[in-house]
């Protein structure tokens, strides 16, 4: 079967010419043709409607959306999934984290040809010195998509916050245990691009904020253990909506990251 394309992308809510931004985004991810779209930092309020639903328009999607905080001053910010596959169910979770700072998780189940894909969006805490909420965050985000089985591997995508060497991270990729648990994803750029830094947080960005340390790896495509018959095979992946628009404007504070997911065709993801 062919690849599914993915893409997520932190939308950074209403923040600087928004407008101008989202036409940027909808000519990149048009030329990208995705099949699903992670969003975080999605705004929706009167005044506006949903940040995310001209892009959705803009690629023939259906949208999905989970609030995650109603008392920002712009409206809601929350998480989105724009996805070209029809969307069968939907839920979220409260992560762990203090009522100021609050994170979610959600779920929805894609129905593609091959089968029932759950794919999950998260957005975790950004403080720097908050790595041990980042840790209880993806422990519960573990929990979350185990118990939500599919038919095919899930797809877990979303701005972590924290880079490939961190603790959390580590723990997604099965490289050391959290809170008594275990887990495995694979992280579609570095299985991809091992020896790259892969930025989504860079200094090549004017958005990217100087008091907040950039040229960081903040964003990622986490994909469940391949299936026997090859469905779950990272065939690529990339950094993307890294250049500005004609107008010098780039989408976002954050890059984004693409990956395609589908039939094994490369040794290494075939074992």
């Amino acid at each position: 079967m062919p690849g599914v394309r993915i893409v997520t992308l932190n939308l950074w809510n209403l923040k600087s010419d928004w407008q101008a931004r989202m036409r940027v985004a909808a000519a990149a991810l048009a030329a990208l043709q995705p099949d699903i779209i992670a969003l975080q930092e999605v705004v929706e309020a009167p005044e506006i409607g949903n940040q995310a639903a001209g892009l959705a328009k803009a690629l023939e999607g259906e949208l999905a959306y989970d609030a995650v905080d109603d008392k920002s001053s712009a409206g809601k910010i929350g998480n989105a999934v724009i996805s070209r596959h029809p969307i069968r169910r939907r839920e979220s979770v409260r992560l762990p984290g203090p009522s100021d700072d609050p994170r979610r998780a959600m779920l929805v189940d894609i129905e593609l040809p091959a089968g029932h894909l759950p794919f999950f969006n998260t957005h975790l805490s950004w403080e720097m010195w908050h790595a041990p909420r980042r840790e209880a965050q993806v422990v519960a985000l573990d929990e979350f998509v185990h118990s939500h089985p599919g038919s095919l591997p899930p797809i877990i995508c979303g701005d972590f916050n924290t880079p490939p060497d961190s603790a959390a991270i580590y723990f997604m990729t099965g490289r050391m245990g959290l809170a008594g648990r275990g887990t495995y994803y694979r992280d579609a750029w570095g299985r991809r691009h091992p020896h790259e830094d892969g930025y989504t947080w860079s200094d090549r960005n004017p958005h990217a904020v100087r008091w907040i340390e950039r040229n960081r790896r903040l964003d990622y495509i986490f994909v469940g253990q391949i299936r026997a018959d090859g469905w779950g095979s990272i065939l690529d992946s990339r950094v993307v909506l890294d250049v500005p628009g004609s107008d010098g404007i780039f989408a976002s504070d954050h890059f984004g990251v693409y990956a395609e997911i589908g039939v094994a065709q490369k040794v290494e993801e075939a074992v």
